[in-house]
């Protein structure tokens, strides 16, 4: 009785490869609410001449910037594509298997190729 696993439907099933884009898809709603919801509330702050006069006197360096909007563009892009296919399943296409690894594919070329242009830009 106590050498049972708590959970023994781990051990027995594998991932799939759709659950996994359905967790990183709320993962990333998650992410895009709380910078929302941080973004408003500077911009509601900046209002105040003490913040600003705050702001102002803290360097925050030009990296940090930039990596944040890095970052926050591949969640968004990530979360945009990845609710584009889920559209596409509930109209019923591309829900073979080789379909939805090879747009797996496509979205990952596209957030790269994005996430150069994007560095490109912020170097240059």
């Amino acid at each position: 009785m106590f050498n049972r696993p708590l959970s023994p439907h781990l051990t027995i099933y594998t991932s799939q490869l759709t659950s996994t884009y359905s967790i990183w898809h709320r993962f990333t709603a998650i992410s895009l609410i709380i910078s929302l919801v941080i973004f408003l509330s500077l911009l509601k702050l900046s209002s105040y001449p003490t913040f600003n006069f705050m702001l102002n006197h803290i360097n925050i360096k030009m990296w940090v910037q930039n990596t944040f909007i890095l970052n926050f563009t591949t969640i968004f892009l990530y979360h945009l594509l990845n609710g584009l296919r889920h559209i596409s399943w509930d109209l019923s296409f591309n829900l073979s298997i080789n379909l939805i690894h090879s747009t797996a594919r496509y979205v990952s070329v596209i957030i790269f190729v994005y996430l150069l242009f994007i560095i490109q830009k912020i170097v240059i």
